[in-house]
Formats: structure tokens, C-alpha cells, sequence
């Protein structure tokens, strides 16, 4: 079976419905994701754009446990994912890992960077504090971050470097999935591109398969082989990138 036959991950029929109190005082059902399906085969990057509102953000969170879908399923590796299964949890949390926005906020401030990645493989207990230790060091050689950074604290490194940091910590326990969300937004625009270009060097060396979400269209033609486009927690667009 080819990579692109493989699928990794799939989302059917997701739906999403918040209760608001309108201005009448009546509660009113928002409908942030309407029957939303897609999946992400091994080794591929799918990207989720559209603009704030549309539903991209959510489908993450929902996709990641941290907010209670309505309807629909999320499977993994063929298996359906039941997030009031705490078995379930534990599985998912290490073959998902996530890559935030803000990279000043993804870190404990009072850990140095080689401690902060070692958090994530605390979803990896059968590997030996050995296997840690130099799985630490593999990563962190993987995205560019010198033995002189290791040792110091997130503040006293720049947007980008720490960006590279959140990668490392995503790849370690070698998930199935990584999710990225809005990776590349708070980074300056030469920074943003070298971030992008590590993406795509690590994809191509560990196969590794992304859910790639962004308000930035350019930036999701950049290192995607699919784009979805949402609009009103709905699919409009899906294509080729």
C-alpha cells in the first residue's frame, strides 16, 4: 500500500454546535462545524484554511479532545477515538501531538529547552530514561538547535528558534500526526519561511503527516498536498494544492 492510500487520520461528519443567549434572551444554537468530513493519508499535509469565525481552529480542538464534539466520529489509525475513554486518551495524546501559534506560550518558562521537550515523551513510558535522553538530542539536532541553546530558558531565545523548539517537542515521541496550528502567524517573514522549509525537510526524512491550519492561503500552498477551505463551519473548496 502507497503512502497516498494510506490514511492516518479521518474526521466524519463533524459537528460542532455552541449555545448562545441573543439579544432577545433566547439561547440561540451557533453552528461552529456543519458536517464537516476529511482525512490525511501517511507522509501528506492537509491544509485547513479560511478566515477567523469560519471553523478551521475548531475542528483542532475538537479533533484533539479539548472541546466536546456534537456529532460525528474521529478515527485514528482505522480506530475510532472515544474522548470519555481515558484509554482512548492516553493512545491518542501519543500518536497526536500539536504545534501552536504562540511559541512564547507553548513553554513551562522555568524549564530549560532539553527538559521542555522531554515533556512529551512523558506519553512514552515503556522507553527507558537512555531512549529519552537520546531521542532528546536526535530532535533537537533535527531542527537546528545548537548544543549552546539546549541549556537555556525559552525567553532567551527568539520567536523562531522556539518555533523550531514546539517542532522538536511534537516529533519526539514519533506521533502518527502532528497538528500545526497557525505555526508560522506570530513569526517575521524570513523566519516565517525557514520554518516552512524545516517542515517540509522533516516530512520528507520521517514521513511524517501534518493537519496543516492557517488563515493564509500562500502559506498552506506552500506546504501542502491538500487544501480545504471553510467558511461558516463548512466545507466550500477541496483541492490540490
Amino acid at each position: 500500500m502507497s503512502n497516498k492510500e494510506k490514511i492516518v487520520f479521518e474526521v466524519r461528519n463533524l459537528t460542532k454546535n455552541f449555545r448562545s443567549v441573543g439579544l432577545s434572551g433566547k439561547t440561540e444554537i451557533i453552528k461552529a462545524l456543519n458536517n464537516v468530513s476529511f482525512s490525511v493519508s501517511l507522509g501528506q499535509t492537509v491544509g485547513i484554511v479560511g478566515e477567523s469565525g469560519s471553523g478551521k481552529s475548531t475542528i483542532g480542538r475538537c479533533a484533539l479532545g479539548l472541546t466536546e464534539l456534537s456529532s460525528g466520529e474521529i478515527i485514528l489509525g482505522g480506530e475510532q477515538i472515544n474522548f470519555k475513554r481515558k484509554k482512548d486518551i492516553n493512545n491518542f495524546r501519543r500518536k497526536i501531538q500539536i504545534v501552536f501559534q504562540n511559541p512564547q506560550r507553548s513553554f513551562n518558562p522555568v524549564y530549560n529547552i532539553r527538559t521542555s521537550v522531554g515533556e512529551s515523551l512523558n506519553v512514552r513510558p515503556e522507553w527507558s530514561r537512555k531512549q529519552r535522553h537520546q531521542r532528546i538530542e536526535e530532535v533537537l539536532d533535527a531542527v537546528k538547535i545548537n548544543d549552546e541553546l539546549r541549556n537555556r530558558r525559552p525567553e532567551q531565545l527568539s520567536g523562531g528558534q522556539l518555533q523550531r523548539v514546539a517542532i522538536a517537542r511534537a516529533i519526539a515521541p514519533k506521533p502518527n500526526l502532528i497538528f500545526l496550528d497557525e505555526p508560522t502567524s506570530s513569526l517575521d517573514l524570513s523566519v516565517r519561511s525557514e520554518v516552512l522549509s524545516l517542515l517540509n525537510e522533516l516530512q520528507n526524512t520521517l514521513n511524517i503527516t501534518y493537519v496543516f491550519v492557517s488563515h493564509d492561503l500562500e502559506v498552506v500552498r506552500a506546504v501542502t498536498n491538500n487544501i480545504i477551505v471553510m467558511y461558516r463551519g463548512q466545507i466550500v473548496e477541496e483541492g490540490s494544492s
